[in-house]
């Protein structure tokens, strides 16, 4: 007897078979997000070291804060995903 594939006799995706085409659409959003991450500490620097005069300063702790927050945010997304998959 052969192994279940996840497909039925017409060769379609079962219900439990993941979707591909929504895990790309997740790892889409993941980089919109970290794109958005980015350019929101870089925003963020940018008036910070305009209000207190601190050129470089403002800006680079805000993109190291910005890069911490999205590797923590993608991580937390991964996983949740990671651990749905692992269940099935």
């Amino acid at each position: 007897m052969m192994p279940d594939s996840g497909r039925d006799h017409d060769g379609e995706p079962t219900e439990d078979e993941p979707n591909l085409w929504a895990k790309a659409g997740i790892a889409a959003a993941l980089g919109f997000e970290l794109v958005g991450f980015v350019l929101a500490g870089a925003f963020i620097g940018v008036h910070i070291d305009a209000y207190f005069d601190s050129s470089p300063v403002g800006l680079l702790a805000s993109m190291g804060l910005a890069f911490v927050a999205a590797g923590l945010h993608i991580y937390r997304m991964t996983r949740r995903f990671l651990i749905d998959d692992d269940d099935q």
